[in-house]
């Protein structure tokens, strides 16, 4: 009986609370093969099993292996390894479905019915008992020691089913732990739009909109559009002289500007001649936007090549000057939102510098959540308006029609 319960306490399974979609466990104790007389739990049984947690059902199910010795307990523990592999046994399969009480994670002490089918395999050829299909059922109880593993103390009526000898139900009782492990799914946002605005209720930061109302991705309504008349001045280039040695001849054609492209496809005419130019003569330009995860300001790992990238081309252009503007999605408050963009941007400054870009020509900006360029009534949306966006400008850039 000693060995029994060391077995027991050292074979035994482990539990977990239902706030884990599985549990595995092992378990050991006694079994009553012959109960038309008396009960007489003498037989060693060990068992695994694997249950499952459904998130919103009742009944949760349970697949139990168990080993039950046809021997009683002293034979059993007294044969040594090779006589007990020839020990006759049974071998058995059910599925069960689980019923919790009490199952809200606030009773130390669980207790629990089950009821299942299944098969038991008679092994090394006995003939007293005959493989058959069994249903079953049972009472346990489950002690929590912490959020992580439980005690469990169960017991089961089997009844065979069809079976002609002396096997016609058995009792069994069985003392083990538990261990919860995986993690569920994250669970999809209910999409509610109650006005019917087209923006989810969640961001919608006008509720009441009236029918047909044009809103932006907040669910607030679009201004109306005011017509301007943009009167553009044309002013003439300044004279320049190009009669020095700081701009060299850089193509025989005619050059005013001397940036090494021809003056009648030249779109650019007046670039200093010390910026780089592309095919028509203007300044090259380059872009860098990068995304952020939500309510973070740090550059994500992927995204850091793509600022080093942009670092590099700054190095190589230098007459530029960089404003670095932060943007968000419209989840929090105006001034929230603000002083995250902010930070944002400056994370880009930081790192551009850290590359060797000259702090005077970065500056950072943030726009809050006041520029999107996609919708934020989506996840995907909102995923692409946390993002930094970059400006070039080159202020000794003197074009024809520019102030």
């Amino acid at each position: 009986m000693k060995k029994l319960l060391l077995v027991s306490i050292l074979a035994s399974s482990f539990l977990f609370a239902s706030d884990k979609p599985y549990e595995f466990g092992v378990s050991a104790g006694l079994a009553s093969i012959k109960n038309k007389d008396s009960i007489k739990l003498e037989n060693p049984t060990f068992g695994l099993s694997l249950q499952l947690n459904p998130e919103h059902s009742p009944v949760k199910p349970r697949v139990d292996v168990e080993y039950t010795s046809l021997t009683d307990v002293d034979t059993f523990f007294s044969a040594s390894s090779d006589e007990r592999k020839n020990i006759d046994s049974l071998l058995r399969g059910s599925i069960n479905g689980i019923y919790e009480f009490y199952d809200d994670g606030e009773h130390s002490f669980l207790p629990y019915i089950l009821a299942g089918a299944g098969y038991e395999r008679v092994g090394h050829g006995t003939t007293k008992f005959d493989s058959n299909p069994f249903i079953q059922g049972g009472a346990g109880l489950k002690y929590y020691v912490n959020d992580k593993w439980a005690l469990r103390l169960e017991s089961k009526v089997l009844q065979i089913v069809g079976g002609d000898k002396v096997e016609k139900n058995e009792l069994s009782l069985l003392l083990g732990l538990s261990i919860p492990f995986g993690t569920y799914a994250e669970p999809k946002p209910d999409i509610i739009d109650s006005d019917g605005d087209g923006v989810m209720d969640q961001l919608d930061k006008c509720p009441d909109t009236p029918p047909n109302t044009k809103v932006d991705g907040s669910g607030c309504k679009l201004p109306e559009p005011v017509n301007k008349t943009i009167v553009k001045q044309i002013v003439e280039p300044a004279p320049m002289s190009f009669d020095n040695n700081e701009c060299p001849v850089k193509t025989e054609l005619p050059d005013r500007d001397r940036d090494g492209v021809e003056d009648s496809i030249d779109q650019c005419p007046n670039t200093p001649c010390d910026f780089n130019v592309d095919k028509n003569g203007c300044p090259v330009k380059a872009i860098l936007r990068i995304h952020f995860e939500t309510d973070k300001a740090d550059i994500k790992p992927e995204s850091r090549p793509k600022v080093d990238k942009f670092a590099d081309f700054l190095l190589q252009n230098k007459g530029s000057l960089v404003t670095i503007e932060g943007h968000t999605d419209w989840r929090g408050s105006d001034n929230y939102n603000m002083v995250l963009s902010k930070k944002r941007a400056a994370s880009v400054l930081r790192a551009l510098i850290e590359d060797g870009v000259s702090p005077s020509r970065l500056t950072a900006v943030g726009k809050g959540e006041k520029e999107p360029v996609a919708t934020n009534k989506t996840e995907a949306g909102m995923a692409q308006n946390r993002r930094i966006e970059v400006h070039l400008t080159y202020p000794n850039e003197l074009k024809r029609g520019d102030k």
